[in-house]
């Protein structure tokens, strides 16, 4: 985004697909603007508040207090759709001199991706987000985050691998200066493949959405918390068949397991619907892996618990910390629908309610979300050619990334394909909702990725999609 003006570089890659008008953007006195306006090229601090919210009540003097002693820093706030009378008597009452937006439209919250309130976004002068609260902040975490804000230049200037700017996907594997988000984890300098300052916290913290990592099962027959079409990872390792239910694995993302004698880490990321299993062999041995509470262009950021490595979900490999380039092994797995697991595997064992932690799973944390085509975070890439939930398998060959949408798939049963000169070929079993790849030169499967449309491009943005 480096370079672009906020409007475009940073609004258009958050929860909508454009930025769109900002007409409905206004300041209490009814003046149409916008926030790039009230910016005004400054490094940012962008508050979402509410008068109910009594997190809200506590956090607006911090704000004040940034804004009379750094006029370096835009302080904005941005009230969440209520009446203008209401915001006026708060605002005067409060005494808060930073300006602040009205937002009746609910823009700019959809384009951060705002779910909860009070939301904090902290940009610099680039018009990047450094760091993303869900939630209140403390006195100590904001103060920490505005110096950020006036470090943020000299701490990019004194990046030792120019090529991982923030305009950039990818980086070279150096290092650079630990900022304050990772300050918990590394100290110094830390060793990386993604720009540091496209990391986000997701909201909870390390392990704030538990691992499973002493999994129970129950045959098919108890399994009664199921329904019919539920979706989940059917796994196959010699003889041992298992079932990791997507309604489970919704609030824990991660399960760490042993299936046929193979240390397996079974992961999910629901912002993204990104499904794999991952052997949990890695350089310094059976890894067990964590919710690191971080996310990349929206996708689940693990980490193991051998040397507090980063790991992308969605490309198995090691973006941060220690292990830095280091990848991890796919095994092969399926998405199906649990009537497929009854029909077709009946003495498999499925993944229990009984996780050591009490969480709602007849509930749907993430439900609709599936159905609009905003995100909760932003990402760098977005493409129109499908929607952006749109499902798809993704795969990998020579470096050459392709997308094959699954209703595709779903129409032709079997599909010969090409990537880069590689003959493919793709094949959707109706009967049990299985897709496999394999390359047909060397008689070879092909782990694909399923997941979300826009977060394969995100991840994959020179991607093929695959069209009949």
């Amino acid at each position: 985004m480096k370079h672009l003006l906020l409007m475009i570089g940073l609004l258009s890659l958050s929860a909508c697909n454009s930025a769109g008008s900002m007409d409905s953007v206004a300041l209490l006195d009814g003046t149409e603007t916008t926030l790039e306006a009230a910016i005004a090229g400054k490094p940012a601090i962008v508050n979402f508040w509410a008068a109910w919210c009594p997190f809200c009540k506590e956090e607006l003097p911090l704000f004040e207090k940034v804004a009379r002693e750094h006029p370096e820093i835009a302080v904005i706030g941005v009230n969440l759709q209520e009446p203008l009378s209401t915001v006026k008597s708060y605002w005067e009452n409060g005494g808060y001199t930073f300006e602040t937006l009205l937002d009746p439209k609910a823009d700019l919250s959809k384009k951060f991706g705002v779910f909860t309130q009070p939301t904090t976004i902290f940009l610099n002068t680039d018009g990047e987000i450094i760091f993303k609260k869900n939630g209140p902040l403390t006195e100590e975490e904001l103060n920490e985050h505005v110096q950020d804000l006036t470090d943020n230049v000299q701490m990019q200037s004194a990046n030792t691998t120019p090529s991982c700017g923030s305009g950039s996907l990818a980086c070279n594997g150096g290092s650079s200066p630990v900022p304050s988000l990772l300050s918990d984890w590394y100290q110094g300098q830390v060793k990386h493949l993604i720009p540091l300052t496209d990391i986000l916290s997701g909201g909870p913290s390390k392990d704030g959405i538990p691992s499973i990592d002493a999994p129970k099962f129950v045959s098919v027959s108890d399994a009664t918390f199921l329904a019919d079409d539920d979706l989940g990872l059917l796994l196959t390792v010699g003889s041992d068949t298992r079932f990791y239910p997507f309604r489970i694995l919704n609030w824990h993302e991660i399960v760490n397991d042993t299936v046929g004698g193979k240390a397996v880490t079974v992961t999910y990321c629901p912002l993204c619907a990104t499904a794999i299993v991952y052997d949990r062999t890695i350089s310094k041995g059976i890894a067990e892996f964590g919710v690191s509470g971080f996310l990349y262009q929206s996708n689940l950021l693990m980490y193991d618990r051998l040397t507090d490595s980063l790991w992308s979900q969605a490309t198995a490999q090691a973006v941060v910390g220690p292990l830095t380039g280091e990848k991890l092994k796919a095994v092969r797995s399926d998405v199906v629908r649990f009537s497929t697991v009854q029909e077709q595997y009946p003495t498999a064992r499925i993944l229990s309610t009984d996780t050591g932690h009490r969480r709602d799973y007849g509930r749907d944390p993430y439900e609709g979300y599936e159905r609009d085509s905003g995100t909760y975070f932003p990402v760098r890439k977005t493409d129109t050619r499908l929607h952006a939930k749109a499902l798809v398998y993704g795969i990998v060959v020579d470096g050459k990334a392709k997308a094959y949408p699954l209703t595709t798939l779903q129409k032709n049963g079997t599909i010969n394909d090409d990537i880069g000169g590689v003959e493919i070929e793709v094949a959707y079993d109706a009967e049990t909702q299985v897709v496999t790849f394999q390359n047909s030169e060397k008689g070879e499967e092909i782990i694909p990725l399923y997941g979300f449309w826009f977060s394969w491009v995100a991840q994959y943005p020179e991607t093929e999609l695959y069209s009949r």
